[in-house]
């Protein structure tokens, strides 16, 4: 064990981080930062030097090398600029069209960071074996695709590489000749060219003049290549210069999405050209940015280097899979075409060209490249009650009578730091806390449970089992030295971090989370099967680090430095956390980790929030924004908190916030420490009275929102969309972020996110009928695009049901989720405008992975004109005709309709079906071959009526059909 040193400062370094609002001179600007500078410096000259710029990159047609099943070409790159310095180029093109295209130094120096793929992928992509390369004197290309319309090609003299579709540029690398991959070199070459100048202050000699011949591409002086300070600190710089510069063009694409985390609009604002949003680029490097901007590039927790370029013909996107510090500059140079400027610190060129054409598609290709959200628990989709912090276990007890006597539902509550003896992750403090297991029981016996913070700074202490057993293995991140323990302050003061890229810490880590002893070690036995986990802090956010985070030149696993690694570090951490809470019992069981850092490919480990942000009118309308942008990125399991961290708000802003909340994939309230208490059962009429509505609502839809999870844990599809991918051809809804729908189920969400509004604005792109969801008022669209004006008072939220599509809901209100699995449904049948619908209902035990073995029920419902004047509703079995697309990553082959889940629930049925938009009174109502129903008619407008107000609505009283049985329903 090394020794730990205990400073005077410690108390203050505790406080820094909340005593302090937003500072941007804690984090670097790009001309604070050495590579950036360089970067944009180089696309400064090129724009200067106008059409005499040539890249200096050339590939070598004598060196080409196809793989004998042709799936593979190599070649070898020069630079003109160093002749001597060899790269090699390699493009790989996968069975489903995407193009992967990778450079790196060959034989040099040192060896490029090469490894952020294989943590991001899910599995090695398969190749293409029906590929025929042509090399000609010019360029090599290779035409694919069903239709043989995708064409890849690489020019020789400059490099460039393109993707076309239908002879027209996709997606072009190295177009503008931004090209620049740094090579390893030695710091002597430096010191050469400096001794050979002589010294001008020397009386009597001649100044050399030695010409930089590599400036008009490179600039005249070596700007931070071998040492950078910012602010208090210094970068070692022990490698030397090695970024990368890569210019991405979209020739034929005018909107871009993606890059999350960043709080700002989902088409990205422009950073360069004429007139642009932002003055620097949006930067891509995890970090604890506390009290964050509204609106910035600023980097934040978070970061998928993904972007989609869209239009109204095609949709292409891009994963460009490097784990270090990342800027990228966006313009606009006409309405239809986007260019974009990649600058990584490090790294070999490593990027996946997704050819679409479709939203769908693009979201399918990545999709197969790092994995989709993994199917979440489903208490997981209730509502989650937190903040920092619940004092004692009298206190969460508290909590949840309070509740429960407000007829509030509530499936999880939180605890923070301040659970744990001097921030000892794991360690109960039993002053508070004297029996946390009896804790859990009794917030387990009413279905709920518990989510504990574990945060990865371990305190530098031999009282501390968890930080002596890593340090006695060895396993903790090093100094720069290469040689110790890499030491800094955070909220356990002296603090050591693990490193996870490690594999000698994986199951070291898992075994902590055991609720019985290990005969090796530590292990939670003071924990239950009820207590999940909460990863925050996993940027790794250090209070004495430059940039509130860790050196760049400490060391990892391999030799690797931190600057390697540094984005890719918290999706270890909450990945082997997830497999820990998954492992512990004997029967797996869906963990909920929740992360604050993240990285492509964590979608298959838990969920995410957008971190501390301000209870601000501002806040709550970008965190919409950002919910959106994760979920193109594929981070789909996201949300940000109700309320905002900070801050008191009132109670319209408080009501306004549980509206967004309760339509985000992740809904979590949650507060500072210095905030009132502000729980929902708190507050004075009216407004507790329309929260408990709020929250009832959520639980209502539960059903669509897990089966909107199993489809995006099968297709990649967001869980909320916004309009581009509904609706990829209307140009006027391509920058709309502030509506969205909820997966494929019809329903469409306008949150009032303005304080003092009565009405809202909604956009309708398409000649359809709209319901209010609680009006049953029927709205008309139009092919060319139409604005809506509905009511918005504080009690309502704009919700729409579109036409053609069928609702499952549970209707009775429970204290939490799992006491729903038995509850009858509703199915609200909203006719379009040819009198039909469809929709879905997916249902599995929702805690451990039996559905991989088919154990779940997956039903179909149908509206259809079976005959004139005659409406058929019917439920079909799903999974029986599509087995191998139920489940995610399991291709099932066959599907027994009669598994052991559907027993479970084989009596529960549905309570009641209500019918929006039927032409007129219906003479009778009866299940297929039986009896006459109950029902109840209420005159209205019909869904093919071309004029607007309260449709019609039939309502069919306790047909008593099962949810698990084929029926029909037909209405004459």
């Amino acid at each position: 064990m090394r020794s730990v040193v205990l400073f005077g400062s410690f108390y203050a370094l505790l406080a820094l981080p909340h005593a302090l609002a937003v500072k941007s001179q804690d984090f670097k600007t790009c001309s604070q930062s050495g590579f950036c500078r360089r970067g944009r410096a180089l696309a400064a000259r090129a724009q200067e030097a106008q059409s005499s710029w040539k890249s200096p990159y050339t590939v070598d047609p004598s060196s080409i090398v196809i793989s004998s099943d042709d799936s593979t070409v190599k070649a070898a790159v020069k630079s003109s600029l160093y002749p001597e310095i060899k790269f090699g180029l390699e493009l790989r093109i996968h069975d489903d069209g995407v193009v992967r295209v990778l450079l790196d130094e060959v034989d040099g120096l040192k060896k490029r960071y090469d490894e952020a793929a294989s943590w991001a992928l899910v599995s090695e992509p398969k190749l293409s074996k029906g590929i025929r390369w042509a090399a000609g004197k010019k360029e090599l290309r290779a035409v694919f695709g069903e239709k043989n319309d995708i064409e890849v090609a690489v020019d020789y003299d400059p490099l460039r590489v393109r993707l076309r579709r239908g002879g027209e540029d996709q997606i072009v690398l190295n177009g503008r000749g931004l090209l620049h991959m740094e090579h390893f070199r030695s710091q002597t070459l430096k010191e050469t060219i400096e001794e050979v100048a002589s010294d001008e202050n020397a009386e009597g000699q001649e100044v050399l003049q030695v010409e930089n011949v590599r400036a008009w591409f490179e600039g005249d002086s070596e700007d931070a290549y071998w040492e950078e300070k910012f602010s208090s600190w210094t970068d070692s710089k022990p490698k030397g210069p090695e970024s990368l510069s890569l210019d991405i063009t979209f020739p034929n694409h005018g909107t871009v999405y993606g890059i999350p985390q960043h709080a700002t609009n989902l088409s990205l604002p422009s950073t360069t050209g004429d007139s642009p949003s932002y003055t620097d680029p949006f930067r891509l490097y995890n970090a604890d940015v506390f009290e964050y901007l509204a609106s910035s590039p600023m980097s934040l927790y978070g970061s998928i280097p993904v972007m989609h370029a869209h239009s109204a013909d095609t949709t292409v996107g891009l994963f460009n899979a490097v784990g270090s510090e990342t800027w990228i500059d966006i313009s606009y140079p006409t309405k239809k075409s986007t260019h974009t400027h990649w600058i990584s610190e490090s790294g070999i060129m490593d990027v996946f060209l997704l050819p679409g054409p479709t939203p769908e598609e693009v979201f399918a290709q990545y999709a197969r490249l790092t994995g989709t959200t993994a199917l979440p628990a489903h208490w997981s989709l209730g509502y989650h009650q937190c903040r920092w912090n619940y004092v004692s276990s009298d206190d969460v007890r508290t909590v949840q009578r309070r509740f429960d006597e407000e007829d509030m539902p509530v499936d999880v509550f939180w605890l923070d730091i301040e659970y744990a003896q001097d921030h000892k992750y794991f360690i109960w403090d039993h002053k508070t806390f004297p029996d946390p297991v009896e804790m859990t029981n009794d917030v387990a016996a009413a279905g709920r449970k518990m989510v504990v913070i574990v945060d990865p700074h371990l305190k530098r202490t031999s009282d501390y089992p968890v930080y002596q057993e890593a340090s006695d293995l060895d396993i903790l991140v090093k100094p720069k030295s290469g040689e110790g323990e890499y030491e800094g302050w955070c909220w356990t003061g002296s603090s050591s971090w693990i490193d996870h890229f490690n594999p000698a810490s994986w199951d070291w880590w898992i075994s902590k989370f055991k609720t019985t002893q290990n005969d090796t070690g530590f292990s939670w036995t003071e924990s239950t099967e009820d207590i999940h986990i909460w990863n925050d802090m996993n940027e790794p956010s250090i209070f004495n680090g430059p940039e509130i985070t860790m050196p760049k030149d400490s060391i990892h696993h391999g030799g690797w430095e931190h600057r390697d690694v540094h984005n890719i570090n918290g999706m270890l951490f909450h990945n082997n956390t997830a497999q820990a809470v998954r492992l512990r019992s004997d029967i797996p069981k869906r963990p909920f980790v929740l992360t604050r850092s993240f990285f492509a490919g964590s979608q298959r480990v838990g969920a995410m929030w957008t971190g501390d942000n301000l209870g601000t009118w501002d806040h709550m309308a970008v965190g919409v924004k950002m919910v959106l942008a994760n979920g193109i990125a594929g981070m789909a399991f996201a949300g940000s908190d109700v309320g905002g961290f900070f801050g008191n708000p009132e109670p319209e802003m408080l009501v306004r916030w549980y509206q967004v909340g309760i339509f985000s994939p992740f809904f979590r309230a949650h507060a500072h420490i210095d905030t009132k208490r502000r729980e929902p059962f708190l507050l004075d009429e009216p407004y507790k009275s329309i929260v408990r509505d709020i929250l009832r609502l959520r639980y209502a839809m539960l059903p669509i929102w897990y089966t909107a999870f199993r489809e995006n844990s099968v297709t990649g599809m967001p869980i909320v969309r916004p309009h581009y991918v509904v609706f990829p051809q209307d140009t006027a809804g391509f920058a709309i972020d502030d509506q969205f729908f909820v997966g494929s189920s019809g329903i469409l969400v306008k949150p009032v996110t303005e304080k003092d509004k009565t009405e809202a604005t909604v956009y309708i792109a398409e000649d359809q009928v709209y319901y209010d969801y609680f009006t049953q008022y029927a709205y008309r669209g139009s092919s060319k695009g139409k604005h809506i004006t509905v009511a918005a008072e504080l009690h309502q939220v704009p919700v729409f049901i579109r036409g053609g599509s069928i609702i499952p809901t549970r209707e009775r209100p429970r204290r939490s989720s799992p006491l729903m699995k038995l509850d009858p449904f509703t199915l609200r049948v909203a006719l379009s405008k040819t009198g039909t619908a469809r929709g879905d209902l997916y249902l599995d035990d929702g805690i451990t992975y039996s559905h991989q073995q088919g154990e779940f029920v997956w039903r179909e419902f149908v509206a259809e004109q079976s005959q004139k004047k005659t409406t058929r509703i019917s439920s079909r079995d799903l999974a029986s005709h599509n087995p191998g697309k139920a489940v995610d990553g399991i291709a099932l082959t066959t599907f027994d309709p009669k598994n052991a889940f559907a027993k479970e629930i084989e009596e529960v049925r549905v309570e009641k079906i209500v019918v929006l938009g039927l032409n007129s009174k219906p003479r009778s109502v009866n299940v297929e071959g039986g009896a006459e129903l109950k029902w109840e008619f209420v005159p209205g407008v019909a869904a093919s009526d071309k004029k607007e107000g309260v449709s019609s609505v039939l309502i069919i009283k306790d047909p008593k059909v099962l949810i698990t049985t084929d029926w029909a329903i037909v209405i004459s």
